[in-house]
């Protein structure tokens, strides 16, 4: 009796065990990792842990029970209404073929995964086109008629070699009166333009005549070999050798090209780069390169900028004396500035003797491949900062500019008055000639307000923009003392940090703020005069 009994809990423990599965242990960190005994996990060293027995649920089949039609709902909802109904809602989930873009190049279509052929990247799948009407962007519509951006043309020459050769010497400039050394290659100032249309090959040879040199393509998608770093991405170029720069031109847009050298780029070594798309804007277009240049050898500049000099704010008149205090109503502000050892109040770091676009302090454009500009006519500039260190103000006395690219990138057009660009920025901007017999200034002014270049656009008088009013520094150094204790310590100021109402531009810009008008005492109420 007692053998059939053992038998029978055996068999009973045996059916338990087979219905459990299999013990297995697995990793806390490492999941695909799966033994059939205790141990240590292969790849980290961590105790492996039992796996909990995975349940099967039997599926379970539900037996399909009679529906009863009642008489009333039948009359009350016919059945011709509910499958009308039905098809309108189920038509949007029609399955659409899947395809596959590029996030950087949307131009880009694919039946099946993989990678980009012009960046690399890999494709994404695309979202599914709504079959509702879409609903047509009247504003950008109308702005891009604005702009002159409606008409545009084809580029249908096969992508090639473009090939330029590129001679760079020393040379000597005299821009203010004074000989001094610069860089000049091809023999120019800037230097030359260099242009392609997407899909080109660029094959650029640097011919050096200098010590060391290199040359850097900014904003370019390019090799890492070919982006001109020395010593990190290529070796210096050396004296007397030539240098191959070979790349693919997969995008567009205005880009700008310098030397990655020492400070060679600041007396001279700087251009335009320019991708055309292979439908292009049928607009007239230039290439516009901002640049400053000073006397001093860049060395010395980047001496007096680490010893924090005053010599440069000497230079520019901005650094309020005691006299300039009281003369605008702000000595008690000079003398807080004084004690808290706060310099003067001051914008852009240098001074430069000159401000240039393209490589002039003044130049017109009256033509463009040939044609003469004239009154209702449009044109794009495709303006780089090629500056070392100034951000610039652009305005146009013809009217509103409208940007319709930044660093390379298409824009919805949008008009504004006036625009800043920093340093290494570019801009598209379309500007319209009002009149005939007159062409019409475009300014760049320095940040600072103390120097500008003029580019006159169209043929016939001069046509002037008003210069931007000096900055009002008192305001901005009582700002700025705002922000500090006597002993030198930080100010939050209560809340008003918090609240952002520190703002420098409203503060120091006068064509924002106005000019400060006196204010009287009269009955209990301050009244402006």
């Amino acid at each position: 009796m007692k053998k059939i009994l053992l038998m029978v809990l055996g068999l009973a423990l045996y059916s338990f065990v087979s219905a459990q599965g299999t013990i297995t242990y697995t990793c806390p960190m490492h999941p695909e990792i799966h033994a059939t005994k205790p141990g240590s996990c292969p790849k980290c060293g961590m105790t492996l842990v039992k796996e909990k027995p995975k349940v099967v649920k039997k599926p379970v089949i539900k037996k399909q029970q009679p529906v009863e039609v009642q008489k009333d709902t039948a009359k009350v909802k016919p059945v011709v209404t509910e499958v009308k109904d039905t098809v309108k809602m189920t038509m949007p989930d029609v399955q659409q073929p899947v395809t596959y873009t590029c996030p950087m190049h949307p131009e880009i279509h694919a039946d099946k995964p993989g990678n980009c052929p012009k960046c690399g990247m890999p494709l994404v799948k695309e979202k599914g086109k709504s079959v509702m009407p879409e609903k047509m962007d009247t504003d950008n519509n109308t702005a891009m008629n604005k702009a002159g951006l409606t008409k545009t043309i084809v580029n249908n020459t096969p992508p090639r070699t473009i090939r330029y050769d590129l001679y760079i010497r020393d040379t000597i400039v005299n821009f203010t009166g004074k000989p001094k050394r610069a860089i000049a290659v091809n023999g120019q100032i800037p230097m030359p333009t260099l242009t392609f249309t997407e899909g080109d090959t660029a094959e650029i040879y640097v011919h050096n005549e200098l010590k060391e040199t290199t040359l850097h393509w900014h904003g370019l998608f390019l090799p890492n070999k070919e982006d001109g770093v020395p010593n990190l991405t290529q070796m210096p170029i050396k004296p007397g050798t030539t240098h191959l720069y070979k790349f693919p031109i997969i995008q567009h847009g205005t880009h700008w090209y310098h030397s990655h050298s020492g400070l060679q780029e600041q007396i001279g070594m700087y251009g335009s780069f320019v991708m055309n798309k292979r439908e292009e804007f049928d607009i007239p277009t230039v290439p516009v390169v901002l640049s400053e240049w000073t006397d001093y050898n860049p060395e010395n500049v980047h001496r007096m900028l680490h010893n924090a000099s005053d010599w440069f704010a000497l230079k520019k008149n901005a650094v309020q004396s005691y006299a300039e205090a009281a003369k605008a109503g702000h000595f008690k502000t000079k003398l807080q500035n004084e004690w808290k050892r706060m310099l003067a109040m001051d914008v852009s770091d240098v001074y430069y003797d000159r401000i240039f676009m393209n490589g002039k302090p003044e130049s017109t454009i009256s033509e463009v491949n040939g044609k003469l500009l004239k009154g209702g006519d449009k044109i794009r500039l495709r303006i780089s900062n090629g500056g070392a260190s100034s951000y610039f103000w652009l305005r146009y006395a013809g009217g509103k500019i409208t940007v319709v690219a930044s660093d390379g990138n298409d824009t919805e057009p949008v008009e504004v008055d006036r625009l800043i660009i920093a340093v290494s920025e570019t801009y598209d901007i379309v500007v319209t000639i009002p009149a005939d017999s007159t062409s019409y200034e475009l300014l760049a002014t320095t940040e600072d307000r103390t120097n500008s270049a003029s580019l006159y656009i169209g043929n016939g008088i001069k046509q002037l923009i008003s210069p931007m009013p000096r900055l009002k520094y008192f305001e901005g150094m009582k700002m700025m003392n705002g922000m500090m204790k006597m002993n030198g310590d930080l100010d939050d100021m209560g809340m008003n940090m918090s609240l952002n109402q520190m703002d420098m531009n409203v503060v120091m810009y006068p064509e924002i703020t106005g000019e400060k008008k006196k204010r009287r005492h009269t009955k209990g109420y301050y009244v402006n005069e």
